[in-house]
């Protein structure tokens, strides 16, 4: 498998040879080539997409091209070749002479696409999508792997182009020359002759075929199913969003046929990476597939994120269901081990109102009204931070109401409640300043003590179960994706951070529920379970 690898990408670098700065548009120009699916790309003239197609061809070692540029007054025969005269005379069969036409070719490249008229448009659907086309009353099987088609604009709604358009899988905007050094030895090289492609290293059509039934193994585990199930839900949502809001922007459809088709491709991408399961660096690129116009990119390109991210959090390492379960077990235990005192007994009295909250960090004193402290509750409530001119050297804790929304900025705004001669501020515990004749306080007893130390074992199994597989398995996709031939440099480094932020929440994690521990044995003098 790493020698298939190895293989595509040394075909990468031949054909990428004096092609500056397009080497994904080529990589994913050969990937729809060896799903045997089309690619249409978007971009102004002078941006290297005719060269991208004719360079398409050298990967095959039997490949011949066809290239065309369409305009309104173009016609069939320009296309898929004349209708033979002899024939006609001769036997009364419409039939075409197709050598050097379309439908000869490998590889086909149909520049301004959308200027074609109904007849050519009708021919391509099934020469598209069935890889055949009809000459007279014959029914030909063509050779064709891929179909580029490039044009300067998108398809205009309401000119029967919609079914044209479904067809081409892969949809990529390509403009000029970004980087700088590849800018100047662009303009700085002369020739421009075809690479020669080595002995040994263009694909057969014996290959070609083999692999499409190895392709047909590769296996589709069930993230990626979740994947698909998720950005179906964000792309209904995004369409109710349009729709509720009364806009003109244009929906997102897929439709079945090009799920079906993107998860071939998903595959094609994993066989060709050497895998023989789809992993999901390969679902990334379904952000190049499921857009109609260029302002939707952005937003389907979040959605693919989005639905990865889940995964991983959800079904791949489960990550969701342990923060759920730290919420969970953080309220149980607050709410079980937290002894209320009504007479707040041991708190000194500050000026005459106030109780004193110790260890803040903050250089000056704070504090609260004796009598909003005797009156929280476990549900928590809202206070918000005041410095009164009267005592320069204090910040008081005042109730918070609606009203003060606008003078009080949010960050200046706390959730509240009791604790033992403390108060819990946004959940984290601060003692209250006693008396200095304070009793101990006396030994708890926490009614929920077996219940509590069951949901700590629980906690515990789950971390150790995903501690346990996220270092092979995050390990294993972060390879994959450094060394992924399709997926440019922005997706590897975005999904390189989601699965680096797994192994960081892991051990997040484990800290916390290693804090709600200590903090159980401190009040009960010993460890739970687990």
């Amino acid at each position: 498998m790493k020698d298939r690898k190895d293989r595509v990408s040394a075909l990468l670098d031949v054909l990428n040879i004096d092609l500056y700065g397009k080497r994904q548009v080529m990589a994913l120009s050969l990937l729809s080539a060896f799903a045997g699916e089309s690619i249409f790309l978007l971009g102004p003239p002078g941006v290297a997409k005719s060269m991208i197609a004719r360079r398409l061809k050298l990967a095959f070692t039997e490949g011949e091209s066809f290239e065309y540029l369409m305009s309104r007054f173009s016609t069939p025969d320009e296309i898929f070749g004349p209708v033979s005269i002899s024939r006609l005379k001769e036997e009364d069969a419409y039939e075409r002479l197709t050598c050097g036409y379309l439908p000869e070719a490998t590889v086909v490249f149909l520049d301004e696409i959308w200027k074609a008229g109904p007849a050519i448009q009708n021919a391509l659907l099934t020469v598209l999508n069935e890889k055949i086309f009809r000459n007279g009353s014959k029914v030909c099987r063509l050779p064709l792997k891929a179909l580029v088609s490039a044009s300067n604009e998108l398809p205009m709604s309401g000119q029967g182009l919609d079914a044209l358009w479904d067809r081409f899988l892969i949809r990529m905007l390509v403009g000029g020359i970004e980087d700088l050094s590849d800018f100047d030895r662009m303009i700085a090289s002369v020739g421009g002759e075809e690479p020669e492609m080595p002995a040994g290293l263009g694909v057969t059509n014996e290959e070609y075929e083999r692999w499409q039934q190895e392709i047909a193994l590769v296996e589709i585990p069930y993230p990626v199913f979740e994947i698909i199930h998720s950005i179906k839900e964000q792309i209904e949502d995004y369409n109710k969003s349009l729709l509720n809001a009364d806009v003109t922007g244009v929906s997102l459809y897929v439709s079945d046929r090009r799920w079906k088709k993107w998860v071939k491709l998903l595959r094609t991408s994993a066989f060709l990476n050497g895998s023989n399961v789809i992993h999901l660096s390969d679902c990334m690129l379904l952000s190049y597939g499921l857009w109609n116009e260029t302002e939707q990119m952005t937003v389907v390109a979040d959605m693919v994120r989005e639905a990865v991210r889940r995964s991983i959090e959800g079904y791949v390492l489960n990550i969701r269901e342990i923060k759920q379960e730290l919420d969970d077990l953080r309220h149980e235990f607050s709410a079980d081990a937290t002894v209320r005192e009504n007479s707040a007994d041991g708190l000194q009295l500050i000026d005459s109102y106030y109780y004193q909250v110790e260890r803040v960090r903050m250089a000056e004193k704070l504090w609260m009204f004796a009598s909003d402290y005797q009156q929280l509750d476990d549900a928590g409530q809202l206070f918000y931070l005041h410095k009164d001119k009267y005592k320069s050297q204090c910040y008081i804790l005042k109730k918070y109401n609606p009203s003060l929304h606008a003078r009080v900025p949010k960050s200046k705004v706390y959730s509240l409640r009791k604790g033992r001669r403390s108060v819990f501020i946004n959940n984290y515990e601060y003692p209250m300043l006693c008396t200095p004749d304070a009793l101990p306080l006396p030994t708890m007893e926490v009614s929920g003590k077996a219940d509590l130390g069951a949901r700590f074992a629980k906690v515990e199994q789950l971390i150790e179960r995903v501690e346990h597989g996220c270092t092979e398995f995050l390990s294993e996709e972060i390879d994959y994706c450094t060394a992924h031939l399709f997926l440019s440099d922005s997706q590897k480094q975005t999904l390189h951070g989601m699965l680096v932020k797994q192994q960081t929440d892991v051990s997040r994690y484990r800290n916390e529920l290693n804090e709600l521990k200590h903090a159980y044995h401190k009040e009960n003098q010993e460890y739970p379970a687990g």
